[in-house]
């Protein structure tokens, strides 16, 4: 057990639960406070909170890890795929579907398509986020295993339980402004570690030299073409077909918030990024990936080989930061497909706001029991997992989103049928594994875009209501 580093990790934690605590009076006294933080959150908050929201255990002991053991290259398919969600976010929806006023995905889907695509993307958002908690889980578990020399198991179910505890709590109050301190905690403690690598190997070019020295397939392209442009493509669909990122938008003050908190999130992300790539370099100097059990781990060496005991400490923290930020957010996402669009939209629609946000506190609990359950035996590197859960999202309902918002012409018949045949088609690829690793929408998602074409030119057109909600979703966005 490394004492310092478990005592500022166990400081953190009860930090953030105290948040949760705090929040709890105010997150239940409705809906939107619980759901939306009663679209309220300004764009310097609301910034950090997307940033922290997308920025999961992958961006750092994923990205890391998968670009030492698979090189440098797919390093940078994974960054510039993230780097781009937010700008693709703030041209594509983030202003449009702010202004639909609605407080979930599968509630923007009623509105724009029905009850029966409500539905059907309350189900996938539910299989999606959940199975999206296992590669979050898994990296507390390697984590706190590591830091605080407990066994793997032990730390997946304690952490599991800590970040649960203050997302079903708080709701979006405290998922926002614990996402403010994550995210300031996970951006300054990558950069004061690139900091410190770049000093101890006297700048960038030497830190390149040295890893291509230990490392001289660091820089090869290792993997089929098609597994760089799926995950590229999963990636830069993410903020867009990911729940939790989504209802960020809905948070926002307005819709010149939404879009103006997606550019600085931007910013903050390729900051991010460009210190992760020192980070990434330092791990292939050091010679170690093949000795680790888990090639993720890689980042916590890189952390423990150049930062004093302190900072690393802290620097772990931020790495917890990351994952517990990603982790609430699909909580509340999954929490919200159950309890909001499923429970109060089509079982009892009379259920008081505070029943229902009621519910939604206890599928948390049940949603983090399931991703524990799975993250005790994790089914692949991180960076894949995510990968994985990206590609499925694209593929169900990434078109049918963007064509909701965008072509009057999209109807209910066509928005369900281009859902479920990306869905199912993208199931029966990973199944089969006929294709590289996150190949699967390339071939998924282009079907659910034609399905819904020719679906919806081949049905009745929605009603001139309904038309007409498209026009209004463009209004006013500058």
């Amino acid at each position: 057990m490394q004492v310092t580093e478990s005592i500022i990790l166990l400081i953190y934690l009860i930090v953030i639960t105290i948040i949760g605590i705090y929040f709890y009076r105010r997150a239940r006294r409705s809906e939107s406070d619980y759901f939306t933080a009663g679209k309220s959150i300004n764009t310097f908050v609301g910034a950090f909170a997307i940033f922290a929201a997308v920025a999961s255990s992958s961006s750092l002991m994923g990205a890391v890890g998968s670009g030492v053991a698979l090189g440098v290259p797919y390093f940078f398919t994974y960054a510039f795929g993230v780097i781009a969600i937010l700008p693709f976010v703030m041209f594509l929806i983030a202003g449009q579907i702010r202004r639909s006023g609605v407080k979930t995905m599968p509630d923007f889907f009623k509105q724009r398509f029905g009850t029966s695509v409500q539905i059907v993307s309350a189900i996938i958002v539910v299989i999606g986020m959940t199975f999206y908690m296992v590669p979050q889980l898994t990296a507390s578990g390697l984590i706190g295993s590591h830091v605080l020399g407990i066994d793997y198991k032990t730390a997946v179910i304690a952490l599991g339980i800590g970040f649960t505890l203050y997302a079903a709590l708080g709701g979006m109050w405290a998922i926002t402004y614990t996402d403010l301190i994550q995210g300031t905690l996970m951006l300054v403690g990558i950069v004061v570690l690139a900091m410190f690598i770049l000093v101890d190997h006297s700048g960038l070019s030497a830190l390149i030299s040295d890893a291509l020295a230990v490392d001289p397939q660091f820089g090869d392209i290792t993997q089929p073409w098609m597994s760089y442009f799926g995950l590229f493509i999963a990636f830069l669909w993410f903020g867009i077909i990911s729940p939790s990122v989504v209802m960020r938008n809905f948070a926002s003050r307005d819709a010149k918030t939404a879009r103006r908190s997606a550019m600085w999130g931007t910013v903050l992300y390729l900051a991010l990024f460009l210190a992760g790539f020192v980070v990434t370099s330092a791990g292939a100097s050091l010679g170690i990936v093949e000795t680790l059990d888990n090639s993720d781990m890689i980042f916590v060496s890189v952390v423990e080989h150049y930062l004093p005991a302190i900072i690393g400490g802290l620097m772990l923290a931020g790495l917890m930061a990351a994952i517990m930020s990603s982790a609430d957010a699909m909580l509340l996402a999954i929490s919200a497909g159950i309890a909001h669009d499923i429970y109060k939209e089509n079982i009892n629609k009379q259920a008081s706001e505070r029943y229902v946000t009621g519910i939604g506190l206890i599928v948390m609990i049940v949603a983090s029991i399931v991703g524990i359950l799975i993250a005790i035996e994790p089914p692949g590197l991180i960076a894949i997992m995510v990968g994985w859960v990206g590609g499925f999202l694209l593929s169900s309902f990434g078109f049918p989103l963007v064509l909701g918002l965008w072509w009057k012409r999209a109807n209910k018949t066509g928005a369900l049928m281009g859902m479920l045949s990306g869905a199912i088609l993208f199931v029966i690829l990973i199944s089969s594994q006929v294709l590289p690793t996150n190949a699967e929408p390339i071939i998924a998602a282009p079907v659910s875009l034609i399905v819904m074409i020719v679906v919806s030119l081949m049905t009745e057109p929605p009603s001139k209501e309904v038309q007409d909600r498209v026009d209004y979703y463009h209004q006013h966005i500058h």
